[in-house]
């Protein structure tokens, strides 16, 4: 695609030496100059001005001079500056060039830092203080005090976008508005690839009486919704989306905040006032989400919890609410869909796991179209 001639923010080109990496291949073909993402499996188009540009930049020439030199050849100095400018934007968002990893801060430098534990992993994650609002405060729960941790998560702002880098390598970049949903996605990624479970399964996770209630559906289910109601009716908050099977088949959940979608947000203000207070994130798809902890949010010790209950949620409008049991086959498939394994292929020690639940807890699939019906069959099921 050939690089359109944009208005962005002033200064982007005011890097200092070299900052970037290009992670793409340039080639003219047949009169035509072709960018060749590897990771990505993707190409670009791009017209004569931005080949120019991606040479220099392969060459290690710092923006600004990239502009200078422009400007030198005879082209309007704001036009070159908005040339190169344009060209980063669009090359970050596509992630074929990306920021050299981060350097030791300067003294000038405003950072900030939260060291957050989940599933037995203590991350330290360190914002520049002019983009660490809200994400650091989506993280506020789960900070611990410890000096030391076991992976660095660090950010870096460059020309209106967040490049995220972990321990030193640059792993992805986003617009800072997406900052929250991306960093939730690496540290779950980070849980996934490094913490001790047997199996990871897609469920919500409260408790009651001491006992684990696992919700499962599919994306658009309303498991979010109905983990709200839950936590207003009573139960503990363990985890909204993921949760983690030991060997011995007892859940952990990951307590991430809630990310709430706006579709949702008049149907769980009664469960959270201050929900329309809470800034506005976007998803990669642009979709807005607002992350919110219920106000009886009770943090749950981490330790493993035995399984009580296997609710699957089947949401139907206009359906007259109602709760059966499911056969442990059903059961088995509900838990299956969407699971994921540390060796990627679920072992035979995983499927042990899944069977052992399915024999010593009650499973049960929920219909139901409005919220306060569905929390009140499950809180009569887990007496």
């Amino acid at each position: 695609m050939k690089h359109s001639v944009a208005t962005v923010a002033p200064g982007a080109t005011d890097c200092g030496p070299a900052t970037f990496v290009v992670q793409a291949r340039l080639a003219r073909v047949g009169g035509q100059n072709i960018l060749f993402s590897p990771s990505r499996q993707a190409i670009f188009a791009v017209n004569d001005t931005a080949a120019e540009i991606w040479r220099s930049l392969e060459e290690g020439t710092p923006p600004q001079a990239i502009s200078l030199e422009m400007a030198r050849s005879g082209v309007d100095s704001r036009e070159a500056n908005r040339h190169v400018e344009t060209a980063l934007e669009d090359w970050q968002r596509l992630s074929l060039i990306r920021p050299c990893a981060p350097s030791p801060p300067s003294s000038a430098q405003e950072l900030v830092s939260q060291v957050v534990a989940i599933a037995g992993l203590c991350i330290r994650i360190v914002y520049p203080a002019a983009c660490a609002f809200p994400a650091i405060t989506v993280f506020r729960h789960l900070e611990v005090q410890r000096e030391t941790a076991d992976i660095l998560l660090q950010m870096v702002e460059q020309g209106g976008r967040v490049h995220l880098f972990r321990n030193g390598d640059w792993v992805l970049s986003c617009s800072p508005d997406e900052l929250p949903v991306m960093l939730k996605g690496q540290l779950l990624t980070e849980v996934l690839d490094h913490g001790a479970y047997e199996l990871a399964v897609h469920a919500a996770a409260l408790v009651r009486n001491k006992r684990m209630v696992l919700v499962c559906g599919n994306p658009g289910a309303g498991k979010t919704t109905l983990t709200m109601a839950l936590v207003h009716a009573g139960f503990g908050f363990a985890s909204d989306d993921v949760t983690l099977l030991d060997s011995n088949g007892h859940g952990v959940g990951l307590p991430f905040a809630p990310a709430v979608k706006a579709g949702a947000w008049p149907l769980l203000a009664e469960y959270c006032p201050d929900l329309y207070a809470v800034p506005v994130s976007r998803r990669p798809d642009r979709r807005r989400v607002r992350f919110a902890m219920p106000g009886e949010f009770v943090p749950l010790p981490p330790s493993p919890t035995a399984i009580g209950y296997v609710v699957l949620l089947r949401r139907s409008r206009d359906s007259k609410a109602g709760l059966e049991p499911v056969d442990p086959a059903g059961a088995l498939r509900g838990l299956l869909n969407g699971a994921f394994s540390p060796g990627r292929e679920l072992s035979g020690a995983a499927f042990d796991v899944l069977t052992q639940i399915i024999g010593s807890a009650q499973a049960y699939r929920l219909t139901y179209s409005g919220l306060d019906d569905a929390a009140e069959l499950i809180t009569r099921a887990c007496l």
